[in-house]
């Protein structure tokens, strides 16, 4: 996937409208996933500067109430 994803990129994220990016609270690889979002990003940008962006978090309910707020601004701040 990686490979088709860097031949591909402009085609990928060429004329995009919305880009809904998920992030996986229980994933043991959070480096991997923000260098993902991070490249998804950058390709938006050259590729659909107008396009809307929204980044969810997926399975919050796992969190505890406290550390909602973290994980957030954790995600929202890359």
């Amino acid at each position: 996937m990686e490979n088709y994803f860097a031949s591909q990129r402009d085609n990928i994220f060429r004329n995009v409208e919305v880009l809904i990016y998920v992030f996986d609270v229980e994933s043991r690889e959070l480096e991997k996933d923000m260098h993902y979002y991070q490249s998804c990003l950058e390709a938006i940008l050259q590729n659909s500067p107008e396009a809307r962006i929204f980044c969810l978090i997926h399975k919050m309910d796992l969190v505890q109430d406290d550390q909602r707020d973290i994980v957030s601004t954790s995600v929202n701040r890359k």
